[in-house]
């Protein structure tokens, strides 16, 4: 279950290709949305563990902020740093080539682990980790896929009832762009983690709320389309009850 640096490294054409779609770049503008709105305005030290080419690490480091992106790919790393280059903030975005578990300890102002949970051998423990990387007062966001969007996604997208029906209660659903299973978690599972190292949940948003179905994916490369389908993403990513069949959930929560 757990993914390797080569479950990343061998599907990099489809993970970029990916990141270009419609549904890419809606993740990537929503999520920074969020976390603009979540986090205190003040130049703040972020990890981001498992951060790939530095994606959201960029718009954070445009935002004044200094992070730190934490990956056991080292080809995705160094995309990260040759994106930082070319966006000005070279001096602001730091690579680590490494993993969670090697990481002893840290104090950092905000800790970011996006849609890596689902790939750990344990979740709950992981959140631990993440929370004893985070300063007592700081902040984390976690971010997977939502299980309620599987099913979802199985009838409306692809008229499937049976793989809807099986999903309901399924423990793994196989990624597309890495061709791998991974655990189907809830997010107030996560929320129970949080809250148990001492954390409070101060917001749920959902990622990609209304895109993944509509089921033109041509229709959302049209520029105007996309224009006005991300201001609606926008607009509803922390309304109920939107945030419950979004693709992915995101829980940004306080370390008490």
């Amino acid at each position: 279950m757990t993914g390797t640096s080569e479950t990343f490294d061998s599907h990099l054409r489809s993970w970029h290709a990916w990141q270009r779609s419609p549904w890419g770049r809606l993740r990537y503008r929503t999520v920074e949305n969020t976390l603009l709105r979540s986090l205190p305005d003040c130049p703040l030290r972020i990890l981001d563990v498992g951060g790939g080419d530095g994606t959201d690490a960029i718009a954070l480091a445009r935002a004044g902020h200094d992070v730190t992106v934490l990956d056991f790919s080292e080809p995705l790393l160094g995309a990260a740093r040759n994106a930082a280059q070319l966006a000005g903030v070279a001096g602001r975005v730091h690579t680590v080539h490494a993993d969670l578990d090697d990481v002893p300890g840290a104090d950092f102002d905000a800790v970011l682990c996006h849609n890596l949970l689902q790939y750990r051998t344990d979740p709950v423990g992981s959140v631990a980790q993440l929370v004893a990387l985070t300063r007592v007062g700081g902040v984390l966001s976690l971010i997977a896929g939502n299980p309620a969007s599987d099913v979802l996604a199985a009838a409306v997208r692809r008229l499937d009832l049976s793989e809807a029906l099986e999903l309901l209660d399924a423990a793994t659903a196989r990624t597309v762009t890495f061709d791998h299973d991974v655990r189907r978690l809830e997010a107030s599972d996560i929320a129970t983690a949080l809250e148990a190292n001492g954390c409070h949940v101060l917001h749920r948003f959902g990622i990609r709320c209304i895109a993944d179905f509509i089921t033109d994916d041509e229709l959302k490369a049209d520029p105007e389309f996309y224009a006005r389908l991300e201001q609606l993403e926008l607009a509803v990513c922390d309304r109920e009850p939107f945030v419950h069949t979004a693709r992915m959930w995101q829980l940004v929560a306080a370390r008490g």
